[in-house]
C-alpha cells in the first residue's frame, strides 16, 4: 500500500549550480529535501536558501572519503593528509576507521551551528553505512536529535535493462548492511526508508528514469536520492525530471504522499 515518499537532493553545499538546482526542483517541482554537505565550498549558501524554503526537509550529507574534513587536519591526523581531504577510495577510507573512531561530531555540529534543523543523515559514497562508521554515528544521531538515516536497501526495480552479476555486489553489500542497521537504528529511535533508490542509476535519473522508478513503487515509505546541477548535462537532465509535470503525475497516482519537513521533536 502506497505510503511516503521522500525524494532529495545529494550535495547540496557542493557549488551554487547544485544549490540552484535543487531550489528550483524543490520550488517548481517534486523534490522533498536536500543533503547539504557541511564542507562544501558553497554551505554558506546552501544554508541561505535553506532558512528561505521551510518546507524542505534539510539534512546533512557526511563526507567522509572524497572530501574535505571539518575538522583541522592536525586534529585528525590519522584520516585525512595535510590539507585536510580524507581518501578518495571510501574502501581506504573505511579502513581508517577501524584504527580512529573518530571525526563525525564536527560536520554535525557545523550543521546545526549554521541554524540547520537536521532532517536526516546520510553519507557521501554511503560510508555512513560502514559497520565502525555506523557504531559511532548512531549514538551521535540520538543525542542530537535527528529523526531519520538513510539505509540504502535497493531492490531489483532499481535495475535500469539487463543486469551484470558484477555490478550487484555493491547493492547486495548495502541492501545487507541496511538489514543489519535498520532495527538497531530504529530501537534508538531513529527511522529510516523501506527501500532507497538511485544507487544503481546515480548520475542519470532523468525524466525517463524517474518516471520508470515511480510507477514502480511499492513500498510502505521510500527514498529516491538524485544529484540534481546546473553544471553538466546530467544534473541538468535530473533537475527537469524532477521538475516535470509527468513525474508529479505519476507520484499522485501512485497514491504516494511526497514527505517534507519532518515536525521538530
Amino acid at each position: 500500500m502506497p505510503g511516503e515518499l521522500a525524494i532529495t537532493g545529494d550535495d547540496f553545499g557542493a557549488s551554487r549550480e547544485v544549490n540552484e538546482a535543487i531550489e528550483a526542483a524543490h520550488q517548481g517541482g517534486v523534490l522533498t529535501g536536500a543533503s547539504a554537505m557541511a564542507t562544501g565550498q558553497a554551505f554558506d549558501d546552501a544554508v541561505a536558501r535553506a532558512r528561505a524554503l521551510p518546507a524542505l526537509a534539510t539534512g546533512l550529507h557526511l563526507v567522509l572519503c572524497d572530501g574535505r574534513a571539518a575538522s583541522k587536519p592536525h586534529e585528525v591526523p590519522e584520516l585525512v593528509d595535510a590539507g585536510g581531504r580524507f581518501p578518495a577510495s571510501p574502501a581506504r577510507a573505511g579502513l581508517r576507521y577501524w584504527h580512529r573512531r573518530r571525526a563525525l561530531r564536527g560536520q554535525l555540529e557545523r550543521a546545526l551551528g549554521a541554524g540547520l534543523a537536521l532532517d536526516h543523515v546520510d553519507g557521501h559514497h554511503h560510508l555512513h553505512m560502514h559497520p565502525v562508521v555506523f557504531e559511532l554515528l548512531l549514538p551521535l544521531l540520538v543525542e542530537y536529535r535527528v529523526p531519520r538515516l538513510r539505509l540504502v536497501e535497493e531492490d531489483a526495480l532499481g535495475r535500469a535493462g539487463r543486469s551484470h552479476p558484477a555490478r550487484e555486489a555493491i547493492p547486495a553489500i548495502f541492501a545487507a548492511l541496511a538489514r543489519r542497521e535498520r532495527p538497531r537504528a530504529a530501537a534508538r529511535g531513529v527511522a529510516s526508508d523501506a527501500r532507497v533508490y538511485g544507487l544503481r542509476a546515480t548520475g542519470a535519473l532523468d525524466e525517463a528514469e524517474l518516471l520508470r522508478l515511480v510507477r514502480g513503487l511499492e513500498a510502505p515509505s521510500v527514498e529516491i536520492y538524485l544529484h540534481p546541477s546546473r553544471a553538466h548535462a546530467g544534473g541538468r537532465a535530473q533537475e527537469a525530471g524532477l521538475r516535470s509535470a509527468l513525474v508529479r503525475g505519476a507520484v499522485a497516482e501512485r497514491g504516494y504522499t511526497l514527505r517534507r519537513r519532518t515536525p521538530a521533536r
